[in-house]
């Protein structure tokens, strides 16, 4: 349990990071960029000290992916985050965990019970309620293709979910820091490009809060990685999807001043009554 808790942690805090950090007014496309290249650094140099078991394909090939959902993510999240506020894209990061579930129940045969699938139908339903009216945030307005941008964050992330529940089936253990280092390279090596082709340098400050915003990243990966290493993936990310959004909420509400209204409360509502229910019996 104390790596689910860790988990839950640290994804909560990087949402609230890139919050934050839109809320002081900062380049959060170069913050983000540096995020993925400061983990991509700390990464290598983890490798580089602990002993590697042999590399396969598998964990390569996973990495590589995973690094690749989360710079496309990003970007999503960024614009999702700054029309739907924290504590609704909260939802909708969270009940991604549709996505892997819906992948063992197709691939590796898991059936779920009456309760899950309930709680997979009031899911559905919690993101119905998000999307009614307008704006949760009051002074915000709702961009272009602004359901759209929603929706296709969902898939991306719960694609990355995927990829971490394959690991799982599909690699070793020991290969966490080798999956670990090709998705951050991957994220970094596409984020550093985009610097390059923008022509942009970031400040002290940027490198400064890029770098704690990748170090967070960095850690909830591995801890969602070592969870699943001794719990079933319908287990880990029920349980701590519920919980990030619990705390997400709470402090996107009390610190970050956020103000929801009452669909946004309802959904919150739902969402959390349906990963209730997802969550199986340990």
């Amino acid at each position: 349990m104390t790596y689910l808790l860790l988990h839950t942690l640290f994804s909560s805090l990087f949402i609230l990071w890139v919050r934050w950090v839109q809320q002081r007014g900062d380049n959060v496309l170069v913050i983000g960029a540096v995020n993925y290249i400061a983990a991509a650094v700390i990464a290598i140099a983890t490798c580089a000290v602990t002993p590697q078991p042999s590399i396969t394909f598998p964990a390569i090939a996973a990495g590589t992916a995973n690094g690749l959902c989360y710079f496309v993510a990003y970007f999503f999240l960024i614009a999702a985050i700054a029309w739907q506020g924290v504590a609704n894209i909260a939802v909708v990061a969270r009940l991604s965990i549709l996505l892997p579930i819906v992948i063992g129940i197709g691939v590796f045969g898991e059936r779920p019970g009456t309760a899950h699938l309930t709680g997979i139908l009031l899911a559905c339903a919690a993101l119905i309620v998000l999307g009614k009216g307008s704006s949760p945030l009051r002074d915000a307005k709702r961009p272009a293709a602004g359901y759209l941008i929603v929706a296709v964050f969902f898939l991306i992330a719960g694609s990355s979910r995927v990829i971490q529940a394959m690991f799982k089936y599909l690699c070793q253990p020991a290969e966490q820091t080798v999956f670990l280092v090709c998705a951050f390279m991957a994220a970094g090596i596409s984020a550093l490009g985009l610097l390059l082709w923008r022509r942009e340098l970031p400040t002290g400050k940027e490198w400064l809060l890029g770098a704690g915003l990748g170090c967070t990243n960095l850690l909830q990966t591995l801890f969602i990685l070592k969870s699943l290493e001794s719990l079933p993936g319908y287990v880990v990310f029920p349980v701590t999807s519920a919980g990030s959004l619990l705390l997400t909420t709470l402090a996107a509400v009390w610190f970050l001043k956020e103000r929801l209204r009452f669909h946004s409360y309802a959904a919150l509502a739902i969402a959390i009554a349906a990963l209730a229910l997802l969550r199986p019996a340990a």
